[in-house]
């Protein structure tokens, strides 16, 4: 096995863990070393949230066509943080992640009623990056001759809408309900937790029912 092969699954790993890093555990030392240093909360919670803020702004610049994910929650963070700050409280403030959790969860349930689902394009995206145009355009293409792919997609993004406006729930009791700085905390554990076992069951499916892209 050449060196190069030996590389690829440690960069892949790395692409999918790098951000992860930078959105969740990054803001959350960033969130506690200012508590550590006397800032308030709220100065807290912003310092925290600048880096996901500038990673996304970052991932559109450079990006030659629009991802609309990324807008969308620009936008949200900053509807919510600007919401927060106007009605002068902290714990809006920590709960605005729920917020943009359940508008996520509810944009994945509406692309199931309304169209084709979110996790065709998303999977779209992953047959392009291991296999190429032409691979994606073949996985795709299942969606239009296969009753049981279009059933399993749909599934599928229904499971992670309806988890992320649970989770988001969650969040938001957390928010108002545990001291301030305990917040952050917690819901990062939550959302790993809930992350995972969405993940491992949209794996756990797709591979049962020949879905993988």
């Amino acid at each position: 096995m050449s060196a190069a092969t030996e590389s690829k699954p440690k960069a892949r790993w790395g692409a999918v863990l790098a951000p992860a890093l930078v959105d969740l555990v990054v803001p959350l030392l960033i969130f506690y070393g200012f508590r550590q240093a006397g800032a308030g909360i709220v100065t807290a919670t912003l310092a925290g949230s600048v880096i996901p803020a500038v990673r996304t702004v970052y991932s559109l610049i450079r990006g030659r066509k629009a991802d609309w994910m990324a807008v969308f929650m620009l936008v949200a963070l900053a509807i919510g943080t600007i919401a927060s700050l106007a009605m002068h409280s902290p714990r809006m403030l920590l709960a605005k992640d729920g917020v943009i959790t359940a508008m996520c969860g509810l944009w994945l349930l509406a692309t199931v009623v309304l169209g084709k689902p979110l996790l065709l394009a998303v999977g779209r995206g992953i047959a392009e990056a291991k296999r190429g145009k032409g691979g994606g355009e073949v996985w795709a293409s299942r969606w239009d001759t296969e009753p049981r792919f279009r059933h399993g997609l749909k599934l599928i993004t229904a499971v992670w809408g309806v988890g992320l406006v649970l989770d988001a729930i969650v969040r938001v009791v957390i928010a108002f309900s545990l001291p301030l700085d305990a917040v952050p905390g917690v819901t990062t554990v939550q959302w790993i937790v809930v992350f995972a076992g969405l993940y491992l069951f949209m794996f756990w499916y797709s591979r049962k029912n020949d879905l993988l892209a």
